[in-house]
């Protein structure tokens, strides 16, 4: 959905093939200590340790970390195994530079934030806590899309199984509303979201190309939908066209929670 900042944001950063962007918990899944404080290779050995368990087999890919404001660097090679190892500096051969300041690494290690959600922009010009680049090097990688997209969302979260939580403190106002990405794959997209009174989940023209629904879980207001208003309310489900508005907002005080999918080509 256009109000999903980090799908806008793989188109810009994947011109060649056609993208854009935690939990440190024990199997138990118990919260990491001391990550106020834990620094870079730290955090980056535990995300690394945990998808060495995950990683496809027959991948290579080199990454590069970037943390503001000092300007050091990390880099995390996968190599086919795999075999996941973390080292200190620039890589040549990375195929994407992360940016990401030490305070949002710690948010995501600490289970505050996901990689998915601190990336999440509306438009390419926006900022994000978590910024990606790709450099020559992506061009070469077979299914790009799909490598990338899997690497955000396994990555990052080291819980067994994988699990993201959902609530206003964990996620960011993207395109009018708090949004928490989920799932995404080739063909699918899935989000949490939560609009508040005063907000307004996406605009009149921000449409896709795709089918997508609505899934509201709690809450009540209103919805365009296409050349259609409804009123919504938790227990429903809304089917969205392809190319139709999906514009949602509420004027009560208790919010609209919702979960939203897209799927099919161009998803």
């Amino acid at each position: 959905m256009d109000g999903l900042s980090f799908h806008r944001r793989m188109i810009l950063l994947l011109p060649f093939c056609v993208f854009w962007c935690l939990l440190v918990h024990a199997a138990h899944g118990g919260t990491p200590s001391g990550s106020a404080t834990i620094g870079p290779r730290a955090i980056l050995e535990d995300f690394a340790e945990a998808y060495r368990r995950k990683a496809p087999d027959s991948l290579s890919l080199v990454v590069q970390f970037d943390i503001p404001p000092g300007g050091e660097s990390w880099r995390v090679e996968v190599e086919p195994g795999p075999e996941v190892t973390v080292a200190r500096g620039p890589d040549e051969r990375a195929a994407f530079v992360f940016s990401i300041d030490l305070g949002t690494l710690r948010r995501i290690h600490a289970g505050k934030m996901t990689a998915m959600t601190a990336g999440g922009k509306a438009s390419g010009a926006d900022a994000a806590p978590l910024e990606m680049e790709p450099t020559e090097a992506a061009a070469s990688i077979p299914d790009v899309r799909a490598v990338v997209l899997s690497f955000l969302q396994h990555f990052f979260n080291p819980s067994s199984p994988e699990r993201i939580l959902l609530g206003e403190s964990y996620s960011r106002i993207v395109h009018g509303a708090h949004v928490i990405p989920l799932y995404y794959a080739p063909a699918f997209r899935s989000a949490w979201y939560m609009v508040r009174k005063g907000q307004r989940l996406n605009e009149p023209g921000d449409t896709n190309p795709f089918p997508q629904a609505f899934v509201i879980l709690s809450g009540e207001g209103h919805a365009t939908i296409g050349p259609d208003t409804v009123e919504v309310r938790g227990g429903e489900s809304y089917y969205i066209p392809p190319g139709s508005d999906h514009v949602l907002w509420t004027d009560r005080d208790e919010p609209v929670v919702l979960i939203w999918m897209g799927w099919g080509e161009g998803a």
